[in-house]
């Protein structure tokens, strides 16, 4: 394991996190070609839904040589609707690049993964893109880290530039090379490279020395620091979290892509040298000689299902019986064990402790599942996703097609775990976190079963949650074969913190406590227009009188009169969700948008003009900003972006 990398690249939509692994592939000899997201030709962004949109919608995974050392990339999705895709890898990850667009700087969403990939302890190295861009400013990235991240931020390549300013080169700051892209630097410019790469040179063993009191003495008494002790030293401090390395560069032109390959080498630690955290704080986590454990953080349903792992302990071999949080796969032993390239899968004889593979096969696995070996239990974290916030309904136009949408709609369910299916009445609710994520599952839907089907408007995804404890005490009397017959149940709902559905108990588990409790579940899963949440119903009692014969249907009505009399008396409040606004326009346009942004109730925050416009960050109702991105391009003539986040939920007027 301690010559395998294993990390991710994440950052905000359209910063360039595709091209950058693209361009990896290509130097690293994975493939012969310059994937390009823009004509549809990159390997990573593989499904015919990311190829035309433009954007990464599903994580993807593979593998690459460099410096001696494996590198095991994951290409995750910008786009917040998919943030599920990037929660779920950065489980597994041990470092992640985060990619920054040189002229548009730190984005809403690079806030967002960077707070994500925190949470997990992992080591970052920032790429900063587009520098050929006009209005890339390199400086300010780094100059902006510590005050968005409270982290010290530190360059290691920086940009260089021609006699009129273009970006023309790249120097390490640790050695002193130079990359110059078109010939050699002219002579006059040699004296000012040379300044720009010791400042550099200087502030990097700044840096270290601040880390390291040898390195603080040499530099008192005047000597020069070696570059393996400096990197030695850097790396430690990446590895802790408490620096980030700074890296110049542009993808689309294949610049200074081999540098940050090499600085994942050289600075990123290996799995072995990180803190035993989060799924490596097993017993022998990372040992290829113990039990096998494994955890299953993302699985696919395409040509056929592949269930992505990553290895934690112990080693794999296909046939190999598993078992699944104690319970047995099945009769049949473990079948296709595969390294995987976005959508390619090359088939192994073996793996051991750290690395990613794909099981192929229906193995009737999900999200956050441990995989053991027999007789050595365990159980590893399972994460939890967020709830979804938007739904449509999905009717065949031909009632026999339902089955057959249902079943497409739950596959993908099992893949996503933030998509929610539930049929009703001849219809069905799909539920996901945006009306891009909705419309990315229509396309596959009609893709995957070839039914025919319409899509209701969004509609926001509201709550109900009780505001008192309260309880119901229903009566039901019915005359059967000549005998009255009676239930009673008694029926409480009481107030719980957090947005979670509902949760149903019984105090007993008589007959007629489980009956109460199945119509409980059938009636707020199913049976509310507008689900239950933040709230514990509890049979309290479930009785009857009368005799036998067929008196649990007795029982489950007078559950649901009992709820629905505990529900009239819960004080219940109406929730809806709510959305962060992060808002770019140009300011000859800014008038009518912000007036637009006031008529639809919107919140802001901060207001303010620079070089790329007028940037605007607010809050408001989804409900009022549904169809809203179609309603910005209008407005600025395509020239407006918009980034809208789930922000929790709010009582509804």
């Amino acid at each position: 394991m301690d010559r395998l990398r294993t990390f991710g690249i994440v950052a905000h939509v359209d910063a360039g996190k595709t091209t950058l692994t693209e361009r990896i592939l290509f130097d690293a000899g994975a493939q012969r070609w310059l994937g390009s997201v823009d004509e549809g030709t990159a390997a990573m962004d593989w499904m015919p839904a990311e190829r035309a949109r433009g954007i990464s919608i599903t994580a993807a995974a593979t593998r690459v040589r460099w410096g001696g050392q494996t590198l095991q990339i994951v290409d995750t999705p910008g786009h917040v609707d998919f943030v599920a895709e990037v929660q779920r890898c950065l489980l597994v990850l041990d470092a992640v690049v985060v990619v920054v667009d040189g002229v548009r700087g730190i984005e809403s969403q690079t806030e967002a993964v960077w707070q994500l990939a925190d949470e997990r302890g992992l080591p970052k190295l920032v790429f900063v893109n587009k520098l050929d861009r006009d209005g890339a400013d390199f400086a300010k990235v780094v100059a902006d880290l510590p005050g968005r991240f409270s982290v010290r931020s530190v360059a290691l390549v920086v940009p260089l530039v021609d006699e009129v300013g273009v970006f023309a080169g790249l120097g390490d700051a640790m050695t002193g090379a130079v990359q110059w892209f078109d010939g050699a630097p002219a002579r006059a410019l040699l004296p000012v490279i040379s300044a720009t790469l010791l400042a550099a040179h200087e502030r990097l063993v700044e840096v270290a020395a601040d880390a390291d009191d040898e390195i603080l003495a040499g530099v008192v008494a005047g000597q020069r620091i070696e570059v393996e002790r400096l990197r030695r030293v850097l790396r430690l401090e990446i590895a802790s979290g408490r620096l980030v390395g700074v890296l110049g560069g542009s993808a689309l032109w294949n610049r200074g892509v081999d540098w940050l390959l090499d600085s994942v080498v050289g600075l990123l630690p290996s799995r072995q040298e990180l803190p035993r955290r989060g799924l490596w704080a097993v017993a022998r986590a990372g040992d290829p000689a113990a039990p096998f454990g494994g955890f299953v953080f993302k699985v696919q349903h395409a040509d056929q299902v592949w269930t992505f792992l990553r290895i934690v302990r112990g080693a794999l071999v296909p046939g190999q019986q598993l078992m699944r949080g104690g319970e047995p796969l099945g009769e049949v032993p473990l079948g296709g064990l595969c390294l995987v390239h976005a959508d390619r899968a090359t088939p192994i004889d073996a793996a051991a402790a750290g690395e990613i593979v794909v099981l192929t096969g229906e193995l009737g696995l999900r999200t956050g599942d441990t995989l053991h070996a027999p007789d050595h239990p365990l159980v590893l974290e399972c994460p939890e996703f967020s709830l979804p916030v938007l739904a449509m309904a999905f009717e065949p136009e031909r009632a026999e097609d339902l089955g057959k949408l249902a079943t497409s709609l739950r596959e993908l369910a099992a893949d996503d775990p933030t998509l929610r299916v539930v049929l009703q009445q001849g219809r069905i609710q799909v539920a996901g976190m945006g009306e891009l994520h909705l419309e990315v599952v229509a396309d596959l839907v009609r893709a995957r079963s070839g039914v025919r089907f319409t899509c209701s408007l969004p509609m926001v995804d509201l709550r109900e949650v009780p505001t008192l404890l309260a309880r119901g005490n229903a009566e039901v009397r019915a005359m059967v074969e000549g005998v009255e017959r009676m239930a009673v149940c008694v029926v409480a709902v009481s107030p719980q913190s957090g947005a979670q559905p509902a949760r149903i108990a019984a105090r007993a588990e008589d007959p007629a406590s489980v009956a109460a409790r199945i119509e409980l579940q059938q009636f707020v899963r199913l049976g509310r227009s507008v689900p239950l949440h933040g709230a514990l119903v509890t049979v309290e009692a479930a009785n009857w009188s009368g005799g036998g014969g067929p008196i649990l249907p007795l029982v489950e009505q007078a559950a649901g009169r009992a709820l629905q009399l505990a529900l009239e008396s819960a004080g219940l409040a109406v929730l809806e969700p709510w959305v962060s606004i992060d808002l770019w326009c140009p300011e000859a346009g800014s008038a009518p948008v912000l007036a637009d942004l006031a008529a639809r109730g919107a919140e802001l925050q901060s207001v303010a003009a620079g070089g790329l416009g007028m940037r605007a960050r607010g809050r408001a109702s989804l409900a009022r900003m549904l169809g809203y991105i179609t309603r910005l391009r209008s407005m600025t003539k395509g020239r407006g972006r918009v980034l809208l986040r789930p922000d929790g939920y709010q009582a509804r007027p």
